[in-house]
Parts: C-alpha cells; structure tokens; sequence
C-alpha cells in the first residue's frame, strides 16, 4: 500500500501540485490524500484513472507497471485542439469537455474547452441576443476556465491565449472595467519580430517579396482594427461612416482593378453594418443597394483556394483554407463548409431585416 502512496506523492511533487489541490480535483479531502501518500489507505479504485491523468501518468505507471507506449486519446483530443477551426463548434464543445475530464491537469485542454464555451456563446440560434442568459452563462465559463489556465498554466503560449479570450469574454458581455484588468495582463512585446529578423538575412528578389509579405499581413491587421471600430457600433455617427469609408478608399488604392482577394471578407461585413444602418433609419432602397453589393463580394471570396496575388503584392501566393471562422460567428453563421454568400441568405432571414421582408428586390436577392 505504501508504494503507492510513495508514487502518488513523488507524481504530485513533480506536477507542482500540493495535497490540496489534488484534492480539489479529486473530489476528496486533502487529509485522503495525506493517507494514502503516507500508506494508512489506498485509493478508492474508482480514482485510480481520474488520479493517473490529473497526475499525467498512466495506470499502470501509478500501480507500478510500465509507462505506455502511446495514447490514442491524447493524440485525438492533441490534433482536434491543433485544428479546432476546422471542425464544428457543437462538437468541439463535447470534445473538450471529455479532454478536460480525461486530463484534468492538461491546461492546453482547458484552454480548448473555455474557446469553445467562448464559440458557443455566439452560436446562430443565440446570435440575435448576445446578452441573453444563455449566452452570459456560457462566456462566464469561458472566463473562469481561462482564469485556471491564468493562475497555472507555464507555457506562455497557451497563457496569452487565455487572456485574449477572457478579456474578448468580459468585452462582449459589457464588463469593460474586467476587460481592461486582463488586457493590462499582456507582456510588453520584444521590439525584435521575426519578418525584422528576416529582413537582415534576405536579399534581392526574396527580400522584396518577404516584404510585400510582411505589408500584406500589416494591410490585414489595419482592416481587423477598422471593423473593431465600426462593426459593435450601435448607431450611424460620423467616425463610424468616416471608418468604413477609410478601409474601402484603402482597398481601392491596394487593388485598383477591384479584386480584393480575402479582403472580399472585410467588405462583406462592412456593407452588412451599413445595410442595417439604413434600416434602422428606415432608408430601405439604399439598405437594398448596400446587400446587393454585400453579396458580390461575398460571392468573390476566396474558399479553400490557392492562388497568386496581383497589384502591389505581385508573386504573393496565399493558401485560403475553408476556415473563417470569425467571420461566422460575427456573423452568426453555422455551417462553415457552404459559401458565405449561402449562409448570409440565411442570415437575412432574421428579424432585424424585418422592414424588407415584403419587397421584391429583397426576395429576389434571397433566391439569387
């Protein structure tokens, strides 16, 4: 009995956990587990697979035997958190949650599992009340299972992402006070980034095109930040027109002959807000023009496709997977295989549209 107890303690010691805190997880008491780490008791057998995870270890190995080989389940749950975009929020939720339960002790699986309680917050059917119950009590388990990885975690990588996410968590919910406390949280960054890095080692040819490169994704970064400012905006004020403005004119000079690329995507959610602008201020013939021009160029945007780029980032070739997700859930999409022009269709069918439920044009666009 008391090698056990010896192999409970030495695993412990070595996952920086205290006999408290591997009660918490347990469910027992921490004088349980001083018992069985001094040999007066034993595990009830029904702990031993919880404890060999939380422990991060396998059964056998806590009994004494041989450490196994490999762990089909850990390689699963590792490749679903890998690639998480890829699959649907629903079942990523039911993934994560028996991750958690398999390894407890796994921060990189709590992470996963608060992302998805974060995705299905926003999940379509819940889309049209943000701040419903159901969507507040999901997003304040997002925080919490972020707040354990805050506390915990080591690995710097897996930490910043559960600061991102609780501080996205609190905003969406209003809490900006909260918001503020985890964005405060951050590292201050090394002025040294890699694509700087590379500017020093390339030359010629390369270096121009890893520059382009670097000035694409820059270009990529500014639209994030305009749709920050105009897409939570409640009303029509100037500085929100005066943004969606910018980022249009910016495309415009960036791509003269009209083909945005990926930037289709941008201008997708920018005519959506201008569209719902003039329905609430009841100009319905200029919300008509405004979602016609919505769908081309949700029509223009590129999935799953690899192809080259032109104007000022001649010889760029960008990958496009089937994979954007933050454009559905903004959007409150659901099924990421079909085109977002089909499932902005579906979504026009919501009751914010409501005024233009009666005109032709406006049927005649859903059918299109």
């Amino acid at each position: 009995m008391n090698q056990i107890g010896q192999r409970i303690k030495q695993f412990r010691k070595q996952n920086g956990l205290t006999q408290e805190k591997l009660a918490d997880y347990l469910g027992v008491t921490d004088k349980a587990v001083s018992k069985w780490e001094c040999g007066l008791t034993a595990p009830d057998l029904a702990l031993i697979m919880p404890l060999a995870r939380i422990l991060g270890v396998s059964a056998d190995e806590l009994l004494g035997g041989k450490k196994e080989e490999t762990d089909a389940k850990r390689l699963e749950y590792d490749e679903r958190y890998a690639n998480y975009l890829k699959y649907d929020t629903r079942d990523n939720y039911q993934i994560a949650l028996q991750a958690v339960k398999d390894y407890p002790n796994d921060y990189k699986y709590l992470a996963f599992l608060a992302q998805t309680e974060m995705f299905m917050a926003y999940c379509s059917e819940f889309k049209e009340e943000p701040t419903s119950e159901y969507s507040v009590e999901m997003l304040e388990r997002a925080i919490k299972h972020n707040d354990m990885v805050i506390e915990d975690c080591d690995d710097a990588s897996v930490r910043g992402n559960a600061i991102w996410n609780a501080m996205v968590c609190c905003k969406n919910m209003g809490d900006y006070d909260r918001a503020k406390g985890y964005a405060e949280m951050f590292p201050a960054q090394n002025q040294f980034t890699k694509d700087k890095a590379m500017e020093l080692c390339l030359q010629g040819e390369e270096l121009i095109q890893h520059k382009k490169w670097s000035v694409y994704k820059k270009l990529h970064a500014l639209c994030s930040a305009f749709s920050r400012i105009y897409h939570f905006a409640e009303k029509k004020d100037p500085y929100v027109i005066a943004t969606l403005d910018a980022e249009e004119e910016i495309l415009k000079v960036v791509f003269p002959d009209g083909n945005y690329h990926d930037f289709h995507k941008n201008l997708v959610c920018a005519y959506q807000i201008r569209a719902e602008f003039e329905i609430i201020e009841g100009n319905l013939d200029q919300a008509m023009a405004y979602l016609r021009i919505m769908m081309e160029h949700a029509r223009k945007v590129p999935q799953g496709e690899k192809h080259t780029l032109d104007g000022v980032f001649e010889g760029i070739e960008v990958n496009h997977p089937v994979d954007y997700r933050m454009i559905y859930v903004i959007n409150g999409l659901d099924d990421i295989e079909k085109p977002i022009s089909e499932q902005l269709k579906n979504r026009l069918k919501q009751e914010r549209y409501a005024p233009l439920f009666e005109r032709e044009d406006f049927q005649a666009l859903i059918r299109s």
